[in-house]
This record gives C-alpha cells, structure tokens and sequence, in this order.
C-alpha cells in the first residue's frame, strides 16, 4: 500500500485495494484491506446484504469450529 491507502486505511478504516477475480467465479469483485482486531491487517471483499468487510481468518476459524463434533 503507498503512503495515501494507508492514510485512508487509518481514517476511514479500510481502503480499496483493487478488483480481482477467484477461480471459479465469473466477474470480478472489488477488494479491501481492512483491519481485524485478531489477525491484524487482512483483505477481502463486502459481502450480503449489508456490504460488510469479514475477515477470512475469523470466518475459516468459525466454520471448521462449526464442523468439528
């Protein structure tokens, strides 16, 4: 990140990073950094209804806990 997205990271509390597209999907979606409270600096994309930023970490950790018997 230059100078500026770290800025705006600071301030606002993510900043756009650019769009990317996983495998498998068919368009491209804009992507964050943001800061999670647990891991630190991470990125991901605004997902459901409410467009929020969920960190990857925290959500890997959820589902394998849910998963386990």
């Amino acid at each position: 990140m230059n100078l500026l997205q770290k800025l705006r990271l600071w301030l606002t509390g993510s900043v756009y990073i650019g769009d990317r597209r996983k495998e498998g999907w068919t368009g491209s979606l804009p992507f964050y950094a943001f800061r999670c409270p647990i891991h630190g600096l991470v990125e991901n994309y605004r997902q459901g209804f409410r467009q929020e930023l969920r960190c990857p970490k925290c959500m890997k950790k959820a589902l394998e806990k849910m998963r386990k018997p």
